[in-house]
């Protein structure tokens, strides 16, 4: 079992020579920020929410309902 937290992207650092593998972001977690690798999701920007599992975004959450 693994547990992947949500979160919500404040600001976007690209990769060295614009490699989408390098990417990072500034993720709050409800006033506790962390960097974390955005290698999984070459598309997210800052405002979109993500789950996070061992400092790597892994998906997209929709927050039509709000963060949980």
């Amino acid at each position: 079992m693994c547990l992947a937290t949500a979160g919500v992207i404040v600001s976007v650092a690209e990769g060295d020579g614009g490699d989408p593998l390098w990417r990072s972001a500034e993720v709050d977690f409800g006033g506790v920020r962390q960097r974390v690798s955005l290698a999984c999701l070459p598309t997210a920007s800052v405002g979109d929410a993500v789950l996070v599992h061992v400092g790597l975004a892994l998906a997209l959450v929709d927050t039509a309902g709000g963060l949980p």
